[in-house]
């Protein structure tokens, strides 16, 4: 039989993630169970939509369904308690980016799933993203010679948490929104974590809409081989940006230089009276795919595919030891945020260096 899947959150991710699981679920490859969510109009949708069950309390879900695994898709600061409460229930998990937003918080979670022998995958789905696949392979390779410097960018538009976001974006800074990203996306290129960081950050709009959170924070990473990456993280663009995120990287290396323009991937969409929009449908298409029955692909979807795929091996009796290396699991995800939380340290102290 199937693995049983319970999802817990159904905002903007979480319903992508229903969406997938509903495809796999109608090809056998797991069974969509039943969805968690707080808000009883977004639930009542959900539930309808995908015919599954509904609660408003994820605890009482994983009591009634018993569930084999769960995608946790909250805000980021709800992480910890949901995740090692599903690990000592022996769920195997999918986790959203942060894993959490302390290191002590992660670490707890990563704990949790190694002492209870469940699969605790976190869904950084940049790993997925081919332009950002064959940047590692140069650098792996040696191609572009010992990393001397480089630039990365990703930033929001400010409707996410000014609008999306408005309830939980004050807990919440552009780094760990989706600055965790490319802090992941370096640890993984590079095949090392910084050994400090500088960082400074402001607050400006979003304080003067009543959101008491950083507009910006732009950082330094130091590396041991004395490479310096910068890395700038905003999510107040204006709401007439044509995509909801901007995003862009630089290496440069005693060999070669490498330059990705992940914002502008040659789709330009202009119809009818509406501003024109950039799209991105590398990382997420909508279309009936005739040849795997699929209505969903990119990148952003090979990531929760993959853990449908390892869920699948673990039903069919592969262990978990297998895996090693294949997927972002706890222990790596606690690097990422212990990154993160450097950087944070630092522009609270006005870019005081932070050891990693």
């Amino acid at each position: 039989m199937p693995y049983r899947i319970g999802v817990i959150g159904c905002g903007m991710y979480g319903s992508r993630l229903l969406r997938v699981f509903y495809d796999c679920s109608n090809q056998k490859q797991v069974k969509l169970c039943a969805v968690a969510e707080i808000d009883p109009v977004i639930l009542d949708e959900a539930v309808r939509k995908y015919e599954i069950a509904g609660y408003s309390d994820y605890i009482e879900m994983i009591e009634k369904e018993k569930l084999d695994a769960v995608a946790i898709v909250t805000p980021d600061h709800l992480h910890e308690e949901m995740a090692v409460y599903c690990a000592d229930k022996g769920l195997h998990m999918l986790v959203q980016k942060p894993l959490d937003v302390t290191t002590d918080g992660a670490k707890r979670i990563a704990q949790a799933a190694q002492d209870n022998e469940v699969l605790l995958f976190v869904d950084f789905h940049k790993r997925y993203d081919p332009s950002l696949i064959s940047l590692r392979n140069k650098v792996q390779s040696g191609q572009l010679g010992e990393i001397l410097y480089g630039y990365l960018n990703i930033e929001d538009r400010i409707d996410l948490p000014s609008v999306h976001f408005k309830s939980w974006a004050h807990k919440s800074t552009p780094v760990w929104f989706i600055g965790i990203h490319m802090i992941d996306v370096l640890n993984w290129v590079l095949g090392c974590p910084p050994v400090s960081v500088c960082a400074v950050g402001g607050k400006k709009k979003l304080l003067s809409m009543g959101i008491d959170t950083f507009d910006f924070i732009q950082t330094k990473l130091m590396y041991e081989n004395g490479a310096c990456i910068t890395l700038d993280t905003s999510w107040v663009l204006p709401d007439c940006f044509p995509s909801i995120v901007n995003q862009n990287v630089k290496l440069v290396g005693t060999e070669g230089i490498v330059e990705i323009d992940g914002q502008d991937r040659g789709m330009h969409v202009y119809i009818g009276a509406d501003a024109g929009v950039v799209e991105n449908p590398y990382g997420y298409l909508i279309g009936d795919n005739a040849l795997t029955k699929a209505s969903l692909s990119g990148y952003t979807i090979d990531s929760m595919l993959h853990f449908v795929k390892l869920l699948g091996e673990l039903e069919q009796g592969a262990g978990l030891s297998g895996f090693a290396g294949s997927y972002t699991d706890g222990f790596q995800a606690v690097t990422a945020t212990r990154v993160a939380e450097a950087i944070h340290e630092s522009a609270l102290d006005n870019g005081k260096t932070v050891a990693v």
